[in-house]
């Protein structure tokens, strides 16, 4: 290699202490969450009898029969058959839900509860207020309990009804074929999920990437499009903008499924790809909902970015750790959604806390005069962006000191023989 390009490289291999300093705290970062993770996972074992007892009142004596399976009788002389409660579990919006089933000796269902969630709190009320659960009463363990047929879901909180359908469905159906001897409907495949929101993802994955790639004088208004497509279809149709709880879901390990959350997967593995090609952040300025409505908002007060240079370094800082606290509560608590100070469901739903509606209001307002106030000082998802393309650029450091020490290496290895000879 040309000892120019030797030099190039070694020039391109340093780093400024600010950096190296990031990157020190990025490796305590990620032991911090190791060590949350550990921590939340202990503490996540409970006592499950209060549940169960609720599940199936009448009985006075429960006895475990296999690990999630308990025959339930009048007393504990174990004389009269009362029924059985078995536990069922699924992946919701949130992360894994938890569900008892209590089953009488004919094999209908008499009583359901939910033993855990990670379901946004004013999402799964929604569900519960529209007596979702009762729909389940009375009917037998060998029903299908498919959304749109035997059960109707509830509007605006599909993925959470589902969840807790296919909870019941396989709470049900191991009483039915290993308590009671009852034929039982093979478990449904579930359709794929493919219809216009993933179709928009990708024609706005490419819109981006032409737009970026290609400047030219229609780039604004493409990227225009592009946003206003997102605020209103990803934002208020679909409610799907991409939030802390969804990463927060990954670290705890509750992946999506590829037939039932295609939408996700395009979405975060576009950005990581993109992230990882040309190191820009193709959601968040281009087809981010809420970053659209405060763009919009923006256009029409007129917003600038006035912060003082002496308060930015402060307020990146104050955005990661805010974001940083969120995630280590939600990996100690394992519960994706209980530290998410996001205020989407309030613009997009109508569904969150006083604290969330007044939180919205204050930045929808700040919006007017200041260019995407939430995005630059609140937002959890540019501290993962920035995490991600630090985590990039290391390992293209590292591997550019890695190519620098083999020629090294070649030269002088080359050098000695040409001396030799």
């Amino acid at each position: 290699m040309k000892l120019s390009n030797i030099a190039n490289m070694n020039a391109a291999s340093k780093e400024d202490p600010s950096t190296r300093t990031e990157r020190i705290l990025a490796v305590c970062a990620i032991a911090m969450m190791i060590g949350a993770w550990f921590v939340g996972f202990y503490r996540a074992e409970g006592d499950l009898q209060s549940y169960l007892e609720r599940t199936l009142p009448e009985a006075g004596f429960l006895k475990l029969t296999e690990k999630t399976t308990y025959t339930a009788w009048e007393d504990d002389t174990q004389d009269r058959l009362m029924g059985f409660v078995s536990t069922g579990t699924a992946h919701g919006y949130g992360g894994q839900m938890s569900v008892a089933v209590g089953v009488d000796t004919a094999g209908t269902i008499v009583g359901l509860t939910i033993i855990d969630h990670k379901e946004t709190a004013s999402f799964l009320r929604r569900v519960l207020r529209r007596n979702f659960l009762e729909q389940f009463v009375g009917q037998t363990v060998n029903d299908a309990f498919l959304l749109g047929q035997d059960i109707q879901g509830v509007t605006g909180a599909t993925v959470s009804s589902r969840a807790l359908a296919e909870c019941i469905r396989r709470a049900s159906r191991r009483i039915a074929s290993r308590n009671l001897g009852l034929p039982v409907i093979p478990e449904p495949s579930p359709p794929t999920q493919w219809g216009l929101p993933e179709s928009l993802l990708i024609v706005m994955f490419v819109t981006g990437f032409i737009g970026r790639a290609h400047r030219f004088k229609y780039t604004n208004i493409l990227r225009w499009a592009s946003m206003l497509t997102g605020l209103i279809f990803l934002g208020f149709v679909f409610n799907r903008p991409l939030t802390l709880t969804v990463i927060n879901r990954l670290l705890l390990g509750f992946w999506p499924q590829w037939r039932l959350d295609l939408y996700w997967i395009i979405l975060l593995v576009g950005i990581v790809f993109v992230l990882n090609a040309d190191n820009k952040n193709p959601y968040c300025e281009w087809f981010c909902p809420f970053g659209a409505a405060q763009e919009c908002l923006g256009a029409i007060g007129g917003a600038r970015v006035p912060t003082p240079e002496r308060l930015r370094t402060p307020l990146k800082w104050f955005q990661r750790i805010l974001a940083f606290s969120a995630i280590i509560v939600a990996l100690i608590y394992r519960n994706p959604s209980v530290s998410s100070y996001e205020v989407f469901g309030a613009l997009f739903h109508l569904i969150g806390s006083n604290w969330q509606f007044g939180l919205l209001a204050v930045v929808l307002v700040t919006s007017l005069f200041l260019k995407r106030p939430w995005c630059r000082y609140l937002c959890p998802l540019r501290p993962v962006v920035d995490f991600i393309r630090l985590i990039r650029n290391w390992t293209k450091h590292l591997y550019q000191k890695w190519i620098l020490s083999m020629n090294r290496r070649h030269a002088m290895q080359t050098t000695e023989s040409n001396y030799r000879s």
